[in-house]
């Protein structure tokens, strides 16, 4: 579904008119990043927009961190939003050898960029909630008419037949990226037991003995 992702998102940014919605996005979301000192926060309840993981944010971090090459420390404070974005910002933290820190929430697809970080840590309460992926109906039949003469389906069970061996390349992406990140791929299974509108909350000492948090 990663691949899914980034590509609407390719295609969409070709139309000059999302091209300006990013840029005004990144402009009504600077309050998103606080840095102090050699630390970086990443906050987005603290924004006019909306409270998401959301475009433009990968671009900002960007900026920030080249001006700033000074930033250890990461702190999130997210319920999720675009994994597009997250994942490129977690490249990003681990280009840089950030630490990561949660204080209180880090939720969805905020927990890849906490993955992300060299240290891990998180103050006593905090939250990491983790559920599968989703794909809404109409977003898929939107996909699959913009899709189909390119890719050749012909029938929307060629479609089907090319998402099936998709969503199993997600899931050892998934698998993939925990393993590289030092974290049980335990995780992964307890992820996907829960629906996509539910969450897992890992306790304390599973956070620690699956090596989300490192210490």
């Amino acid at each position: 579904m990663c691949r899914i992702l980034i590509s609407l998102i390719v295609i969409f940014a070709m139309h000059p008119a999302f091209a300006q919605v990013v840029e005004m996005d990144d402009e009504a979301f600077q309050q998103v990043f606080d840095r102090q000192g050699e630390t970086l926060i990443y906050n987005t309840e603290n924004t006019i927009g909306p409270k998401i993981i959301d475009f433009g944010h990968s671009k900002r971090l960007r900026i920030i961190l080249e001006a700033h090459k000074d930033i250890k420390l990461l702190k999130l404070h997210s319920a999720g939003g675009k994994l597009v974005e997250a994942i490129a910002m977690a490249e990003m933290i681990i280009d840089a050898g950030l630490d990561t820190h949660v204080d209180k929430q880090c939720n969805s697809s905020c927990l890849t960029m906490f993955l992300a970080g060299n240290k891990r840590t998180a103050s006593l309460g905090a939250k990491f909630g983790s559920h599968r992926a989703h794909w809404q109906a109409k977003t898929m039949e939107e996909y699959y008419e913009l899709h189909k003469d390119d890719r050749y389906w012909e029938t929307p069970f060629d479609f089907a037949s090319w998402l099936y061996e998709d969503v199993q390349r997600e899931v050892y992406e998934f698998i993939k990226y925990l393993t590289e990140r030092g974290v049980s791929a335990d995780i992964a299974y307890k992820t996907y037991r829960v629906g996509s509108s539910d969450y897992w909350y890992p306790t304390r000492a599973e956070l620690l003995s699956s090596g989300i948090l490192t210490e």
